[in-house]
């Protein structure tokens, strides 16, 4: 009977949507067509709002390098042309038996179907799957419209004989997961600005919201049963002693209150489920956007600082399970306790209007928008305080002295009083609501019971009724009394997605579509009419002028190592100059792919181990590059002994900064990192100039080898190092002079 309802069901379902054969849409005829279409859904599905210029410009400048199109290397261009949408393809291998339960319309699932009677593919999109037939729609043609398919259908469709049978499937999802993608106003107050990236994430994750709500409007039902029981328990009582009513009245008690925790079990499952994807987005979202902030603009902040953000997602994660269980529970009570209280009499419905005016309006808006806003400035006061713990941390054995350490502590009593001057101003704020909200619950009691009082007495209300009106008004305003605690946990939400966005929205380098020829050999570098000055205003460069001969070793020597740092950005694309063009084989770096560049390119500066083995150090990932060839390496650059002697040679983890490794050994490490990734372009700043002699000879004669493949950039400021050049480029203050080592 089942099997017939469900064939029933599909049968009217495909009737219904079926198209009509004269309203066939047109097939999109072109493969560039053909990928707008397929990403403009998928972007769609992910609410996902790119701007239209954009994307134009995003597909022209893919027509250089894919001038012509076909089933090959159709989807080389998909995956370059998504960039523009700001989103990420995947392609998953996967049965339907294993994604039917994750299909939605927000995450559908696309396959591509080859036809040799056509030259361009057929693009299919799985939207939904209900009793064992799946929402189809179609991709390459006009206007098309989803249509319903039966499991056998799809399988025909597909060409697949069962639903365990494994399909490569497209899939997608947003590059930047938490964040949205459209610009903070600076008009805008922060507190509008955080309640809009709010706004943002429940769009995101509204079918869980759904759901939890549905839970919530449910337990907040039953949660009225007992006042409802009772006022029939009185009536019961009044009219004569029967135990037989008491019993089945105890009982659906029971039975309704079981029920009720248990759909308040399902809800707080989902809403931990909700935290865990909250985590991933703002985590991922972190990991993908670090490394595109425009190093201008980090020139301004200290990155372990902005990293420290990251720990408002615990924050997030806390106040979404109070507000979406707890917070929740309160308004829906609220809202259905008073309409329960209606149905016995007109006056309840103006009493419960004043309520809601009062305690929403005045209580929770009004004086909630300052407590807000203050709560943001105490997050402010608190990254303040942390980032200067960091100092003393970092700088220990500055601190260590009597002066040292009574400057430290005053510096932090000074925070930290900043921080308790923050404190207070929105505490002042917050216990004006908490007293408003005591101040409704003790004037409601008191007018709902001499008002149930005076209709008793008028025969307008049985004594039962009142009694139900006096149980659900004590529930109700008892849980709007502790609402202050679901206040609190929205001033943290805002505050923390407040300092989540201050990382999220900072400048980015733009993405570009257009790919960077890798040339074969060495990079020639030339900078046309550079300038470029700092926000001070101090001019660096003014209409600086340079080639590099693809294969050349270049000394950089500098008055002030700030210029030669900053001509380091300038050449591998880090910095944009303020005018003029940087080439790599007259090839503007700035409308090219810079995820590109970046392989080929290779700046090493400073001290860059992060924890992991040494193996992980030199890799990065790269696991086609093969231990012999580490080795040999190592070995070449003076340090394999070294690694070998460790307890677990080169898998000897390191920590933050290489220890047990020091300076030398880890700037050694930083070079083989390089040299083992075959760049075209390396570019040292200053970091040769604290090795010994005989690892700097050893150091010296890899990099000048030859046979090498690229082009040497070395600022120093050793006559040893400079001297092995083949030109040297001295920065002074207002002229710049290039000598040729003979």
């Amino acid at each position: 009977m089942l099997k017939f309802l469900q064939s029933l069901v599909f049968y009217l379902k495909n009737q219904l949507f079926k198209q009509k054969e004269e309203d066939i849409p047109l097939r999109l005829s072109s493969f560039e067509d053909l990928a707008k279409s397929v990403l403009d859904f998928l972007s769609e599905s992910l609410h996902i709002h790119s701007v239209p210029s954009q994307i134009i410009e995003g597909f022209r400048s893919l027509r250089s390098k894919y001038k012509e199109l076909t089933k090959n290397n159709f989807y080389d261009f998909l995956f370059a042309a998504s960039h523009q949408y700001q989103i990420r393809l995947n392609i998953v291998q996967r049965s339907l038996h294993d994604i039917r339960y994750y299909i939605t319309e927000s995450s559908p699932f696309v396959i591509q179907i080859l036809n040799d009677e056509n030259n361009v593919p057929e693009f299919y999109a799985i939207v939904s799957y209900q009793t064992s037939s799946y929402q189809i729609k179609s991709l390459h043609n006009l206007d098309a419209e989803a249509e319903w398919y039966s499991e056998k259908e799809l399988f025909k469709l597909i060409g697949i004989k069962s639903n365990k049978d494994y399909v490569d499937w497209l899939v997608a999802e947003p590059t930047f997961p938490f964040s949205t993608n459209k610009e903070i106003s600076k008009s805008d107050s922060p507190v509008k600005n955080a309640i809009k990236q709010i706004s943002h994430l429940i769009q995101m994750e509204s079918k869980d919201v759904w759901i939890v709500f549905i839970y919530g409007v449910g337990i907040g039902i039953l949660s009225l049963v007992v006042p409802v029981a009772t006022s029939s328990l009185v009536n019961i009582v009044a009219f004569g002693v029967m135990i037989q009513p008491v019993i089945i009245l105890t009982l659906l008690v029971v039975l309704f209150l079981g029920f009720a925790g248990a759909m308040q079990t399902i809800q707080i499952y989902v809403v931990e489920i909700l935290q865990r994807r909250v985590f991933v987005r703002i985590a991922t979202e972190f990991a993908v956007k670090f490394p595109k902030i425009r190093q201008d603009v980090l020139d301004k902040h200290h990155n372990p600082e902005l990293v420290n953000r990251f720990f408002d997602t615990m924050t997030i994660q806390k106040s979404i399970h109070s507000l979406l269980v707890d917070g929740l529970s309160v308004v829906l009570t609220t809202v259905i306790g008073f309409i329960l209280i209606s149905f016995y009499h007109p006056i309840f419905i103006v009493f419960s209007f004043i309520i809601l005016l009062i305690g929403g309006y005045w209580i929770v808006y009004r004086l909630g928008k300052p407590a807000a806003e203050n709560y943001i400035k105490i997050s402010k006061e608190k990254y303040k305080v942390a980032a200067w713990l960091e100092e003393i941390s970092r700088h220990s054995a500055l601190f260590h002295s009597t002066f040292g350490s009574n400057f430290a502590l005053d510096r932090a009593d000074s925070l930290i009083r900043d921080y308790l001057y923050a404190r207070k101003k929105y505490f002042y704020s917050f216990i004006r609501q908490i007293i408003g909200l005591v101040g409704i619950q003790a004037l409601a009691s008191a007018i709902v019971l001499g008002l149930g009082g005076y209709l008793v007495i008028h025969r307008q209300l049985t004594i039962g009724q009142l009694v139900a009106a006096e149980l659900v008004i004590a529930k109700v305003l008892s849980d709007i009394s502790k609402f202050g605690k679901q206040l609190d946990s929205f001033y943290s939400l805002i505050a923390a997605v407040d300092k989540i966005n201050s990382v999220f929205h900072l400048p980015t380098i733009p993405a570009k579509t257009v790919e960077f020829e890798i040339p074969q050999g060495p990079i020639q570098l030339q900078l046309s009419g550079i300038h470029y000055s700092l926000s001070n205003g101090h001019k660096i460069f003014h209409q600086f002028q340079w080639k590099i001969p693809a294969g050349k070793s270049i000394g950089v020597s500098s008055n002030t190592p700030y210029d030669a740092h900053i001509l380091l950005d300038l050449l591998c694309g880090l910095r944009t100059p303020t005018s003029g063009v940087v080439e790599y084989n007259h090839q503007n770096i700035h409308e090219v792919s810079k995820e590109q560049i970046h392989s080929v390119t290779y700046l090493i500066r400073g001290n860059e181990i992060f924890e992991g083995t040494i193996l992980e150090n030199i890799r990065v990932g790269r696991e086609e590059i093969s231990l012999i060839e580490i080795r040999e390496l190592l070995e070449e650059l003076g340090i394999w002994e070294t690694i070998q002697s460790l307890p677990n040679g080169i898998h000897t983890p390191l920590l933050t900064f290489g220890h047990p490794f020091d300076n030398i050994q880890t700037t050694i490490l930083s070079l083989a990192r390089a040299i083992v990734g075959k760049p075209k372009l390396l570019l040292i700043d200053g970091n040769l100039d604290q090795l010994p002699p005989h690892l700097l000879s050893a150091s010296l004669k890899v990099l000048l080898q030859k046979n090498k493949n690229w082009t040497l950039l070395v600022v120093s400021k050793s006559p040893n190092v400079l001297s092995q050049m083949d030109q040297v480029l001295r920065l002074e203050n207002d002229s710049h002079s290039l000598k040729v080592n003979s």
